[in-house]
């Protein structure tokens, strides 16, 4: 049984492949695959590897482009994605950076990423890990605000008046207070009820269009930015059921 040193941890990789254990319905496993280390920490990758059998509704292309709805059957043999992870000492502690994230666009707003985030945090909290850092660019610079980053260099409040005038922009005449966004989360999940841009809420399509790349870090003993997670964990698996077949709105990711 191979055993992987980190700081002061020992960890076997039979106990860290049980801890990215998931129950979501289109993921066999989520393989964890160590990189070529280095003295200090260590590097590995994990392979998104798909459940032959299961029907999906495909929604976009992979490219992230939407398509024609579609239903579709996994055949377990799809490059569903793969994510890059290092951990290292650092202050008598240790810390970890999702370094790089390479998903097929086809199988995005089907909760995957959620479920692979959540098997993630489960390994980082059973070696003591606390804080979690990363570099958000393309779609992730909303993605991880969703996902209870927080801007580590940039001030949210500095873009509340590039929202504003992007919400006016498309018809809605709101006067916004940067007192009301104290972090990027709150940017991401702007809303105006009844308004979208190309179907995205408001706080969405602005992230996308408008927000710079982004230093982000999460504090895993800090509720504010674990809560902020599992609130939007529980917004996209409440859609499962119409586009993955067998889901059901209750869905829990162990």
């Amino acid at each position: 049984m191979a055993r992987i040193e980190i700081g002061e941890i020992r960890i076997s990789t039979d106990e860290i492949q049980d801890l990215l254990a998931t129950d979501h319905p289109m993921v066999e496993r989520f393989r964890f695959e160590k990189s070529q280390g280095w003295r200090e920490g260590l590097s590995f990758a994990l392979h998104i590897e798909p459940r032959a059998g299961v029907r999906y509704r495909q929604q976009r292309d992979a490219r992230g482009r939407r398509v024609a709805p579609a239903w579709r059957t996994l055949s377990g043999s799809e490059r569903v994605g793969q994510g890059n992870r290092a951990i290292w000492p650092e202050g008598g502690e240790l810390v970890a950076e999702n370094c790089t994230f390479f998903p097929n666009q086809e199988f995005n707003d089907l909760g995957i990423g959620s479920a692979l985030y959540v098997a993630m945090e489960r390994f980082y909290r059973a070696i003591g890990i606390r804080r979690v850092t990363l570099l958000a660019v393309d779609v992730g610079v909303y993605v991880w605000a969703r996902q209870g980053f927080a801007f580590a260099d940039e001030d949210a409040r500095s873009l509340v008046p590039g929202l504003e005038r992007f919400a006016r922009e498309h018809g809605a005449g709101v006067s916004l207070s940067p007192a009301d966004f104290e972090e990027c989360w709150d940017l991401a999940n702007f809303d105006v009820p009844g308004l979208t841009v190309d179907g995205d809420r408001l706080g969405k399509a602005f992230m996308l269009e408008h927000a710079p790349a982004w230093h982000g870090v999460k504090y895993l003993d800090d509720e504010r930015h674990s809560a902020v997670a599992e609130a939007s964990r529980r917004e996209t698996f409440a859609r499962l059921p119409d586009r993955i077949e067998g889901a059901t709105g209750e869905l829990e990711v162990r």
